[in-house]
């Protein structure tokens, strides 16, 4: 590993943490901290591979790195508050929510990590997903099981799905300046439910944006080809 890449490589570093505090805090029912840290190593997941291109050290041991410490800090961390939080739950769904979350989002990084680059995520990033499960589940919105059961399940089918998600590629000058105010307010504020309802609204919004983008450019798509069919 080159001088240039030990930057980017020691903030993925942090962001495995990240996950290894929440899956602690969590395993002591410590569900404000849990919530804190997967916020947190969102931060950091958006500042590592800034660095990365931005020091032109972007390669594929620290893609992979990156893709590991992400299904620590989105998939299990987030899997296991869930689970945690609902201890009371029936073992057999808390496991198969644990089961099909983690799996997806392990699927959705090597999926991604062997396809080249593009303007669009196929699938819901794991991040995303991560972050929203866990505010979901930890956050003020206090959903019961049932429910925190479908968001579970519903975040796992759009992880692994088809469709297509808007990325980030041209915001980046704008997002990366933004991530280091993020951080320190997730950091120091005093109840991470109220960072969490803000970027659970966020994110959510994305998702509505990109499922009905998506809806859109696909009856178009549709209307299109009968177009075709009609002047064959």
């Amino acid at each position: 590993m080159t001088k240039r890449e030990a930057l980017p490589a020691l903030v993925t570093f942090a962001v495995l943490a990240c996950g290894l505090v929440a899956l602690d805090a969590a395993r002591l029912g410590e569900w404000d901290r849990a919530l804190r840290f997967v916020l947190v190593a969102a931060v950091l997941d958006g500042i590592d591979g800034a660095l990365a291109r931005k020091l032109l050290a972007a390669g594929p041991l620290g893609k992979q790195m990156d893709s590991l410490s992400d299904i620590v800090a989105f998939g299990v961390a987030p899997a296991f508050l869930f689970s945690t939080y609902y201890a009371d739950g029936l073992g057999l769904a808390r496991f198969g929510v644990m089961f099909a979350f983690v799996g997806a989002g392990l699927f959705r990084l090597a999926r991604y990590n062997s396809m080249p680059s593009s303007d669009t995520f196929m699938g819901l990033p794991i991040t995303i997903a991560g972050v929203l499960f866990a505010a979901l589940v930890a956050g003020p919105l206090e959903i019961n099981l049932g429910a925190a059961v479908l968001s579970g399940l519903s975040l796992a089918v759009l992880m692994v799905s088809h469709l297509p998600f808007p990325a980030f590629h041209r915001w980046r000058s704008v997002l990366l300046p933004a991530l280091f105010p993020m951080g320190l307010a997730i950091a120091i504020w005093p109840r991470a439910e109220t960072v969490a309802l803000i970027a659970a609204g966020l994110l959510g919004s994305y998702v509505v944006w990109a499922l009905v983008q998506g809806f859109i450019e696909q009856r178009a798509h549709d209307g299109s080809d009968v177009a075709d069919d009609v002047r064959a």
